[in-house]
């Protein structure tokens, strides 16, 4: 079946998007600091090199600034080097950038300007979201107790590009994801239960002829009535399976090969009731259950015993990584998978994260750790996906698992 192709007119957006501002030297983990890479085009290096008139920020410049020679084939030119601090040596000792305040924003590069961030094409819109990786959001979806609404605006002709879908459900991208979104926010159910009723959802589109048009008329009016009346499918829903060791077990492992440093030790000891030093065996580690389900109920009484702030961070997550992948019915299962990693990893990381301390502040410095090391590493959040499917446990009755936990 031909696709005819898309005339894309409008950007979508959360509601909240405009109301984001960087909340600068109030930030626990700047993102120009925690050894993250700042890397950036030819275009930007030459728009600083030009703009630096000062002889101290000159010399701060001769030490920071350095050409990526070997990334150049990507369009990585040149990135800034992290000082022994591993901040940023562009920041002042209250945490703004002295790039910013001496040469104006303009000169900033792109990546500086826009994160956290993202604009991109879909089928369904030019769509403009915002990364979790940053506290200044999860700060916003602290605040919208009742879900997140989205906005749609008429675009400059000079933005309005054709697409042509790479499927027919490539071309029905916008219903499709609108009903996955929905879903999300289905607050008659629990958050573990909208999870699994969405891979359902979505494996039934799956089986479905993609070669036929009405395939998806029908399969939208038959989710939005379920999604009314969920009383047949929450009785499917409760009787998936739940493993909480396999649900340890595997974020275990996905901390092991994501997180590092400091981090990685405190949400350690915190679950096994040990310290760490030097170099730590996986083998050798052992939760304690016990310890992890009282570490549970406190981060569950920080959050009001209510599911509304992980709904939102959900639902920011689906939107940032334009999902569902509708490329093929393969994809779209890839991209369900993925979607209920991160939420099982990021439930995994906030428990153990109230080791330390039951604040909104430490579960706001975990999540941005964790977002900055699967939500902005496509390459390990992949990886992990695969090694799912490699060891046959990228079924539906995993995913209950993963987000049982």
């Amino acid at each position: 079946m031909a696709e005819k192709p898309m005339m894309i007119r409008t950007a979508l957006m959360p509601l909240y998007y405009k109301d984001f501002h960087c909340v600068m030297g109030a930030c626990q983990c700047n993102c120009c600091d925690e050894d993250w890479r700042i890397e950036f085009s030819k275009k930007d290096y030459l728009t600083i090199k030009r703009a630096v008139q000062s002889e101290e920020l000159k010399a701060v410049m001769s030490q920071s600034l350095r050409r990526l020679r070997e990334r150049e084939h990507d369009g990585m030119y040149a990135e800034f080097q992290m000082t022994e601090q591993k901040r940023c040596a562009f920041h002042t000792p209250e945490g703004l950038c002295r790039l910013q305040l001496e040469c104006g924003e303009e000169t900033l590069p792109l990546v500086c300007r826009s994160f956290p961030r993202r604009r991109t094409y879909t089928p369904a819109a030019l769509e403009h979201s915002l990364s979790p990786a940053c506290e200044g959001v999860l700060g916003l979806l602290w605040d919208l107790t009742e879900g997140i609404d989205f906005v749609e605006e008429p675009i400059h002709p000079r933005e309005q590009i054709t697409l042509w879908p790479s499927s027919p459900a490539s071309a029905r991208f916008g219903d499709i994801r609108s009903l996955c979104i929905d879903i999300l926010q289905a607050r008659a159910m629990s958050l573990r239960q909208r999870m699994l009723m969405l891979g359902i959802a979505l494996r039934d589109l799956m089986e479905q002829n993609w070669e036929e048009a009405e395939v998806f008329d029908g399969w939208h009016a038959k989710w939005e009535l379920l999604l009314n009346s969920p009383d047949a499918v929450v009785e499917q829903l409760r009787q998936m399976p739940q493993n909480r060791p396999m649900f340890l077990s595997h974020n275990l492992q996905t901390l092991f090969r994501s997180i590092e440093g400091e981090l990685r030790r405190e949400l350690l000891s915190v679950i096994t009731d040990e310290d760490f030093t030097g170099e730590i065996n996986l083998d050798e580690v052992t939760i304690k259950p016990a310890r992890y389900q009282r570490l549970e109920g406190q981060m569950e009484s920080l959050l009001g015993h209510s599911d509304y702030f992980f709904e939102n961070l959900m639902v920011t997550v689906a939107f940032y990584l334009a999902f569902p992948d509708g490329k093929s019915p393969e994809n779209m299962w890839k991209s369900y998978v993925n979607l209920c990693n991160i939420y099982s990893f990021y439930r995994f990381c906030a428990v153990c994260g109230c080791g330390k301390e039951v604040s909104r502040e430490r579960l706001f410095y975990v999540l941005v750790q964790v977002s900055r090391s699967i939500l902005h590493n496509s390459k390990r959040r992949n990886r992990f996906r695969d090694k799912l499917f490699q060891n046959d446990s990228a079924t539906l009755a995993h995913m209950a698992i993963l987000v049982g936990g």
